[in-house]
């Protein structure tokens, strides 16, 4: 069946299930030589993927997970110490040398990467990056490879794959990299795919493409694959079979629809319970898990999530449990198991915030913004224009956007990348000056003050970036970071702030004597949120604050962003890509589509009944953990490719190139944003019905 040459592991593609499984791995431990002496990352890991299944692995970060894989692939440095055995398709991995490995990468497992942008080197062509992996496992010539570099690229829906490959990875954009990292991946048809992070920071239809893309080519050349995330909601509709992991240890392991209907282990749970869906109202209160994991180094006695856990006992605390088989299938390393039944609802009940919002409207004016609700407005935005120059033209990043919001309210703000959202926000706050349009703040219009009338105004507005690391000074500690703002605008007289506010971030005085790299993502963007709130402002403008944090840190950031909204009176303007983050904390949703504002409506009405074809996509894309129990997969729709370039945006309906509904009109006439029901607008020829109640 299979034989080892030249110290070479040979594997049979033979795929009857009879021949055992496709990888075996046995109680693999990965440490690392640290600070602290040799500290184990993975500890004693064990899994089987049987051919054509997938197997999710999650769990938070420092969880162990990317370590695991790597320590799969044979990828760890010679300076990492792993034991354990790692076994595809019965033939050992473990300890091969480098010169085996290389035959096995590849042609028998491959790798898809978290990041296509550092997986993919910057200064090689694309077709020289697909082609070199062909031309390494095969004879091919140079035009034989650059006819199948051609192909592979066809084959994960690529357009115009003859220009792609001669252009560089900076050219592409994020979904069309990873589709490139894919297509490499696929060269030499590998029976083993580990894809570690795949779709992590992508929107959610480009993420449904993706797995959609991964599924076809299971299917198609037999895989079997591993997909290793912290998303609950994309292992539901895309694994057989889950493994939890926690601290580097396997927590959980169960058949995807028996765990997601009824999770044993209480850290699961409260993964579950932490994440924002689309089935709750808005404003639900999601509850967050306390604390963070313990560092890799710590020697935790009992059970690691003892600390953090709401059932722990002094038994816990004191002895760690084993991985034990609770029934056929379905393990847990608990003590007190949960019992098998659906998960526990989660307390809808209506934030404060959004409670007082709702006592405080009263109606007003009529010079409001299209599905704008009636109440004192804060922020107004007029035909909004922001272009710049770039050496192909002009890039129109915001196209005449328009809309209000309202004192107390947060208005969520998404869309793909590329849409606008950014730029929108950072124009708000004139970070990036518009071109023609006008941006007020309770009156005043902040496109035309002067540099200095502006510095004068920012204590009124402030915004939280998507990245807390990059955006905070290195050098500083997260103290002299908050105070920073209050000297820059002569208010060191109120430099008693940051006490406050590090309080109100749940920041302690250790914490704020440390530097952002020796403080965890979660912790440096409360550093961000406190920042911006030292100056008192009344808006605060939030561009992806979560986005690239696990869903626990997630829930408790934006239960924190609710918490200083209502103690501080703010108003907040939201930006994000994930919609179920956007209608949790949100009081009305506006949905952007490249450069322009395409619906605005409440999340419960908008999410209920989308008008614009473009937001019904959005929300058909999103993954759901419901998806495990109903068989159901989140699929990128009807979606017809990626977003077209905003330097040569279609005329009429930008979005007329993907839509599944677009006709003559669309591509002749702009659709003008109308309010075709109460409090909902839509700028499309022909909207979706609209449902009532």
């Amino acid at each position: 069946m299979s034989s080892t040459t030249n110290n070479q592991p040979t594997v049979d593609r033979t795929d009857d299930a009879a021949c055992g499984p496709r990888l075996e791995v046995r109680d693999l431990t990965v440490r690392f030589q640290t600070q602290w002496g040799h500290v184990a990352a993975v500890r004693g890991v064990s899994l089987t993927v049987p051919p054509r299944r997938t197997l999710g692995i999650v769990g938070e970060s420092g969880a162990g997970k990317s370590a695991l894989v790597r320590a799969i692939m044979g990828l760890q440095p010679r300076s990492v110490d792993v034991r354990g055995s790692v076994r595809l398709d019965g033939h050992e991995l473990v300890g091969q040398s480098l010169r085996a490995m290389r035959r096995v990468w590849g042609t028998q497992m491959a790798m898809v990467f978290q990041d296509p942008m550092t997986s993919l080197n910057p200064v090689h062509r694309i077709g020289a990056q697909v082609t070199e992996k062909l031309r390494a496992h095969g004879s091919l010539s140079r035009a034989e490879a650059r006819d199948a570099a051609v192909a592979l690229l066809t084959s994960v829906g690529i357009p115009e794959p003859g220009q792609r490959i001669d252009q560089y990875p900076h050219q592409l954009s994020g979904g069309m990299r990873q589709r490139v990292v894919i297509a490499i991946a696929m060269a030499c048809e590998p029976t083993m795919l580990l894809a570690d992070e795949p779709t992590t920071a992508l929107d959610v239809t480009i993420q449904a493409q993706i797995l959609d893309l991964l599924a076809a080519k299971q299917a198609e050349r037999d895989m079997s694959m591993i997909i290793v995330t912290h998303d609950l909601g994309i292992v539901a509709g895309r694994t057989n079979q889950v493994i939890v992991m926690y601290a580097g240890r396997v927590v959980e392991q169960s058949p995807t629809a028996a765990l997601f209907a009824g999770p044993r282990m209480p850290y699961t749970e409260a993964l579950l319970k932490s994440i924002p869906s689309l089935e709750y109202p808005s404003h639900a209160a999601v509850p967050a898990i306390p604390g963070v994991p313990p560092p890799a180094h710590a020697q935790v006695p009992g059970c690691d999530f003892a600390p953090r856990c709401s059932y722990a006992t002094d038994k816990c605390r004191t002895e760690r449990p084993p991985l034990a088989e609770l029934s056929p299938g379905r393990f847990a390393a608990c003590w007190y198991p949960l019992p098998a039944v659906g998960r526990s609802a989660v307390d809808v009940a209506m934030r404060p915030s959004a409670a007082r919002l709702n006592a405080a409207r009263a109606v007003d004016g009529s010079d409001r913004a299209v599905g704008s609700p009636p109440g004192e407005v804060l922020l107004e935005v007029r035909d909004l224009v922001v272009e710049y120059k770039v050496k192909k033209g002009t890039v129109h990043a915001v196209s005449e956007v328009s809309f209000d919001v309202m004192r107390g309210e947060t208005l969520g703000l998404v869309g793909e990348s590329g849409c606008g959202k950014s730029t929108t926000g950072r124009a708000i706050l004139q970070l990036q000056r518009a071109s023609s349009g006008t941006v007020r703040l309770e009156g005043t219009d902040l496109t035309l003050l002067s540099a200095r009338e502006l510095r004068d105004m920012r204590h009124r507005a402030q915004m939280i970036f998507q990245d807390p690391i990059s955006s905070l000074n290195p050098r500083r500690t997260a103290r002299n970071i908050i105070a920073e703002p209050l000297r820059a605008t002569g208010r060191s007289d109120r430099l008693d702030n940051v006490d406050r506010m590090l309080a109100a971030v749940g920041l302690s005085d250790a914490d704020s004597a440390r530097r952002p790299s020796e403080l965890s993502g979660g912790q440096c963007q409360r550093v961000s949120i406190a920042r911006a709130l030292a100056l008192e402002p009344d808006l605060l403008v939030c561009d992806e604050p979560v986005s690239a944090l696990d869903v626990s840190i997630q829930a408790q950031i934006l239960d924190l962003l609710e918490e200083v909204k209502d103690r501080y009176g703010l108003t907040m303007v939201f930006i994000a890509h994930d919609l179920g983050v956007v209608k949790n904390v949100s009081d009305r949703v506006a949905v952007m589509y490249l450069g322009r504002l395409c619906e605005i409506a409440s999340p419960d009405v908008i999410y209920r009944s989308p008008l614009h074809p473009y937001t019904s996509q959005l929300l058909a894309a999103v993954p759901r953990i419901e998806d495990a129990e109903s068989g159901h997969t989140a699929t990128a729709g009807e979606d017809k490719g990626d977003i077209p370039s905003p330097i040569a945006p279609p005329s009429g309906c930008r979005f007329r190139t993907r839509c599944p509904k677009a006709q003559a009109i669309c591509a002749e006439l702009t659709p003008t944003l109308r309010e075709v029901a109460p409090e909902h607008a839509v700028a499309c020829h022909f909207p979706n019905d609209v449902v009532s109640g």
